[in-house]
């Protein structure tokens, strides 16, 4: 071949040597990108779906200031008020023994976790993995919130009602909370209709507790079916106990049996705190003089209560009560 057409040749053939490596270049490179494509569209879908996945949070105002939970909370742990979740149809992962030992309760607590009081309850807690943990005091604040967002709401410091609507706002439940309080409301109003005129407008009504060193007219703070006689049903205690039963966040009065009969009222009912001798008490109290000379004892107007039935003041346990102190009123005060 002559020298010339050599040259041709060899050049044609590196050109097109060129621009098939150039082809091949170019389409490598597109691969490439489109790899790096799809994997930032992976990681972006990930990191999505990571960020829907995540639980949304809102601030709730407390006592301990603002602080962030769940909006729709899904294992709270409560260490009192289990009978305001329960009403509200939450059934909490966890919750202190005295409340799953409450009478009209029990039957609602299967799968609730014990986590016992106070002394051992950090380590229960925290094998739970709560999202929420509800409790009645700041005690230990610190090592609860470091578990979980914790609300503290305070012992006794309002109305059941005005708790069950703060409930129903916490846990993202306030419909459910005014249909049972609607409930009860109306529950209530038929219960004073049936009890008309069984107990004077001048009659007053209290309740007492016997310990084993104790003597309490017992607060509305305090529970024991209180809430009940005075707020539902409209009774009065006797004046001098007025400032005792009212006493927001107060247990009432625990008085000497010297001074009973002045702050005695009309109609007692009276329950009784067995352990360390007090049903031992409260049988020498009542077979006593003092007491036989009582006039709701002549008049037959003592109503001896169950103190298991009437520990809880949760609407569920005082819709129960409700109905033993109506059937009570009436038998013992026939119209």
């Amino acid at each position: 071949m002559p020298y010339l057409k050599r040259v041709l040749f060899a050049g044609l053939a590196a050109a097109l040597l060129a621009v098939m490596l150039a082809a091949c270049a170019s389409k490598q490179d597109e691969a490439v990108n489109a790899a790096s494509g799809a994997k930032s569209a992976g990681q972006g879908a990930a990191e999505a779906a990571r960020t829907t996945d995540k639980p949304k949070t809102r601030l709730y105002k407390t006592v301990k200031g603002d602080i962030e939970i769940p909006v729709e909370p899904k294992r709270i742990v409560a260490t009192q008020y289990l009978g305001h979740l329960l009403t509200l149809g939450v059934k909490p992962v966890g919750a202190g023994s005295a409340s799953l030992k409450q009478y009209f309760l029990k039957d609602r607590t299967e799968g609730i976790a014990d986590i016992g009081d106070d002394s051992v309850a950090l380590e229960k807690i925290a094998l739970l993995e709560p999202d929420l943990i509800i409790r009645p005091s700041d005690k230990n604040y610190e090592q609860f919130s470091k578990i979980a967002p914790t609300i503290v709401v305070p012992w006794g410091q309002k109305d059941v009602m005005d708790e069950l609507r703060d409930f129903g706002e916490m846990v993202g439940k306030k419909a459910e909370a005014e249909a049972a309080i609607k409930r009860f409301e109306a529950k209530a109003a038929e219960a004073k209709q049936k009890l008309a005129g069984v107990i004077g407008p001048d009659e007053t009504v209290g309740v007492y507790e016997i310990w084993a060193k104790s003597f309490w007219a017992v607060s509305q703070s305090f529970g024991r079916g209180t809430r009940n006689l005075y707020a539902s049903l409209g009774y009065s205690p006797p004046e001098s106990l007025k400032k005792y039963i009212f006493e927001k966040g107060g247990s009432g009065l625990d008085m000497s049996l010297e001074v009973l009969p002045q702050h005695a009222a009309d109609h007692m009912f009276v329950t009784v705190y067995a352990a360390d001798g007090g049903d031992k008490r409260a049988a020498d109290i009542m077979n006593s003089e003092l007491w036989k000379d009582l006039p709701a004892v002549k008049n037959n107007r003592v109503y001896k209560l169950d103190i298991d039935q009437f520990a809880a003041g949760d609407l569920i346990s005082l819709e129960k009560q409700l109905d033993i102190q109506v059937q009570m009123l009436l038998s013992q005060n026939k119209k």
